[in-house]
């Protein structure tokens, strides 16, 4: 391996890494909607140069988490106003997605989504970060099962919009509860191959959320 081979592979590494710590950092809210993210003060505290960091802001930006503004780049933000009419549009994507998993039932994603929906049920309810994981999880499965590029690829799109503010989703050990409830009836739904209470039972997931969101203070860029 050439010299210059050998100094991108290692860029492409220390990048990952940056942006795998930067994710986290952001999710956990160590950084704040609407704080400025410096090059410079990130390479310090991650102790790498200014490339990986740079690399790692703009994958970030493609998943919705940061957004580049006139002075760089800062944690993105969004309005109450704005989340409730991403949702708005995620409720009918994510009840057409499961009405076609439904449709499809795949045996080995079937699998996965029954595994994805213990995982949530099994996370630890006191780690807001972890359950949105799961959560993402479970959702995505759904979104594979669809057997609709566009609308995987469009529900991953709004997932990635509302990245920001989906820890905040899982602080409320109701809401988890509930949540928990809510996979199982979409997943029962699947299952057994009814396409019209999948379809419902996901609509009816999605509108919670937003009752659950219109509960909700929002300072700061994040649901109280």
């Amino acid at each position: 391996m050439d010299m210059s081979a050998e100094s991108s592979e290692r860029s492409a590494k220390y990048s990952d890494i940056v942006y795998e710590m930067l994710k986290r950092d952001i999710l956990s809210r160590k950084f704040e909607p609407k704080d400025k993210l410096s090059e410079t003060a990130l390479a310090k505290m991650y102790n790498v140069s200014r490339t990986p960091v740079r690399e790692a802001l703009h994958k970030l930006e493609k998943e919705g988490l940061v957004v580049k503004l006139s002075d760089g780049y800062h944690v993105s933000f969004l309005t109450k106003e704005q989340i409730l009419k991403i949702f708005e549009v995620r409720a009918v994507l994510e009840a057409l997605a499961a009405e076609k998993a439904a449709e499809n039932r795949d045996p080995e994603l079937l699998m996965r989504l029954r595994e994805a929906a213990e995982k949530f049920k099994g996370a630890d309810k006191g780690n807001p970060l972890a359950l949105a994981q799961a959560n993402s999880e479970f959702h995505d499965v759904i979104a594979e099962m669809c057997g609709n590029e566009y609308l995987r690829d469009m529900l991953k799109d709004l997932r990635n919009k509302l990245a920001i503010v989906r820890v905040d989703l899982f602080a409320s050990s109701s809401r988890v509860e509930q949540e928990i409830e809510e996979h199982w009836r979409i997943y029962e739904a699947i299952e057994k191959g009814d396409p019209q209470a999948a379809r419902e039972a996901a609509l009816r997931h999605q509108l919670n959320l937003m009752e659950f969101i219109k509960s909700k203070k929002m300072i700061g860029g994040i649901l109280i």
